[in-house]
């Protein structure tokens, strides 16, 4: 893959990066944004540009207090000018009384060494060993805030913390679409790290579209970031349960597709939670009003395990009309089956019970395909690791100019690998004439090499939701177009592409081939399982005649 130069950034390199942010939001959400929402962002433009950078500069980063005599960056002068400015204007507080109710934070910038001077300070300080972390020591503080705040004053400068950090990441929540996302991301694209298909800034339109859409996600994430950090301990259960019921579960009935996704998330995190702290009946609770095919599969589960298997029973019949991915559709079969058989052996593992058996060195117990593809080559095969990427690689030289179709609704700046209805089923709806078009290059081989060859040269390194460029090898495909005939590869791409969502995972591991000869392979170690959508893979390579087999591993010393 081509290496990049590292370029050459100016040191207001993150100043102009969140001003074309700003420019953005202001062009495409003007009408979404709130009055103080607008008021942060003009008093911020009327800052001097020094006192912007310094914002910027404490605002990205994780830490919340600074000591104003470690500040220095290169391009801002005078900091304690600049400090002032931000303070007058809103934007830098200093460290009060208020503040002595949150310790932890504030002696974060100090060295544990400082911290025990602190400490040596309190005559009545409770006795700790020499050897005391600085975690556990700034715990022993924390009951003494005020004292060790107006010692602070005294053996360090001035202690500062950016305010309406709320607005500036508002701001990137808007831009990104996603909370998740932030101005790291500039700082990877302009080092060259990644490389984005290039789409002209007059082509981006807003993710959202009105203010409803955008507050619901907005605040679904910031219930979600709570509860990545209050699920660590399981006295925060029943409050995390309480906000969720009160504050995120009203918002379903009327909740906008934008959102939806974002919800499902939040629901299955804290359902599986639930479930794991052993509380079922909540978790049961927390599911129900979900019609992902997750949320139903764990539903029957938690209804067997509860021994309420008419309820488990009804619910899975249901979740077959519905029709989910293969995953979940297997598992409701099977498990229906099971409860009229006790005798059912699931159909997967059925499968891999009748596959015949390879007995491989045991010294590749800990990388069993690398012993298969050992095991091959001695037969005089040329065997490769190829599992998802070979095919999506395939599919993606195909159709790259219909995955970044220049007439797509669903870019929106320029830090996307895809569009952003990628995974929804209508993503290629519309599309089939082209895609058909994409397909009869298949008809002609050196046709559809001149393709791959001009896909490669042009965008080579640019990210792309179904090429991984490092394992992107032309000769491979070659091999495979060569050998799988023309039909049944149209066909598994023609499915591929129309199910991405649901269908981009669980193709064999190895290609395997010599001479007129090949076979795609799916090795499973002794211990190992079959999946759901591995085993539809299988059976429809099998139904459009291309070979496949797959083995179990036996170990031999």
């Amino acid at each position: 893959m081509i290496q990049q130069p590292i370029p050459d950034l100016s040191p207001f390199y993150y100043w102009e990066n969140f001003n074309y942010v700003l420019g953005y939001v202001k062009k495409q959400y003007q009408n979404l944004l709130s009055d103080s929402e607008i008021i942060f962002i003009q008093d911020f433009e009327n800052l001097p540009k020094e006192s912007q950078c310094l914002y910027l500069r404490l605002a990205s980063r994780r830490a919340r207090w600074f000591r104003e005599e470690k500040l220095s960056y290169g391009e801002i002068s005078q900091i304690s000018l600049r400090i002032n400015e931000l303070v007058e204007n809103g934007f830098v507080r200093f460290v009060s009384t208020q503040d002595s109710v949150n310790l932890g934070p504030i002696l974060s910038v100090f060295s544990k060494k400082e911290c025990i001077a602190l400490a040596s300070k309190l005559p009545h300080f409770p006795k700790y060993t020499s050897n005391i972390s600085k975690d556990d020591l700034v715990n022993l503080c924390k009951p003494f805030g005020n004292e060790l705040l107006q010692e602070l004053n005294e053996i360090s400068g001035r202690l500062i913390c950016p305010v309406q950090l709320e607005y500036f990441t508002f701001i990137q929540f808007l831009f990104f679409g996603t909370k998740f996302r932030d101005m790291s991301e500039f700082v990877i694209r302009d080092l060259g790290h990644r490389q984005y298909v290039e789409v002209n800034d007059e082509e981006f339109i807003p993710y959202f579209q009105t203010r409803k859409e955008a507050m619901e996600k907005w605040k679904i994430s910031l219930w979600r970031e709570r509860f990545q950090e209050l699920s660590k301990d399981s006295v925060f259960m029943y409050e995390l349960v309480e906000s969720w019921n009160q504050d995120i579960l009203p918002m379903y009935e009327d909740i906008s597709d934008v959102a939806i996704g974002s919800f499902e998330r939040a629901l299955f995190s804290l359902g599986r939670w639930l479930e794991r702290l052993g509380h079922m009946e909540l978790a049961l609770d927390i599911y129900e009003p979900s019609l992902s095919g997750l949320s139903f599969e764990r539903r029957v589960r938690i209804l067997a395990k509860l021994k309420r298997i008419e309820e488990a029973l009804l619910l899975a019949k249901l979740g077959l009309e519905f029709g989910f991915s293969p995953k979940e559709t297997h598992f409701f079969e099977d498990f229906i089956l099971k409860q009229n058989s006790k005798k059912h052996i699931k159909a997967v593992t059925q499968s891999l019970k009748l596959s015949p058996k390879l007995l491989i060195d045991i010294k590749w117990k800990g990388n069993v395909e690398m012993g298969v593809i050992q095991y091959f080559e001695n037969l005089g095969y040329s065997a490769h690791f190829t599992e998802n990427h070979l095919w999506k690689n395939i599919l993606g030289i195909l159709c790259w100019d219909l995955v970044f179709d220049e007439k797509q609704t669903g870019i929106h700046h320029p830090f996307q690998w895809a569009p952003s209805h990628y995974s929804s089923e209508g993503f290629t709806l519309g599309k089939e004439k082209d895609f058909e078009e994409k397909i009869g290059l298949l008809a002609s081989l050196d046709l559809f090499f001149a393709h791959a060859l001009q896909i490669k040269k042009n965008h080579e390194g640019k990210l792309n939701p179904l090429i991984d460029w490092y394992t992107l090898d032309i000769e491979l495909i070659s091999e495979l177009v060569h050998r799988v005939p023309q039909e049944s590869l149209a066909q598994v791409l023609r499915y591929l592409w129309t199910h991405l969502s649901t269908h981009a995972k669980g193709f064999p591991d190895l290609f395997v081939f010599k001479d007129s000869e090949y076979q795609f392979i799916e090795v499973k170690s002794p211990t190992d399982h079959l999946s759901a959508i591995q085993y539809f893979w299988h059976d429809f390579l099998i139904n459009k005649g291309i070979k496949f087999e797959l083995y179990r591993v036996a170990w031999v010393d």
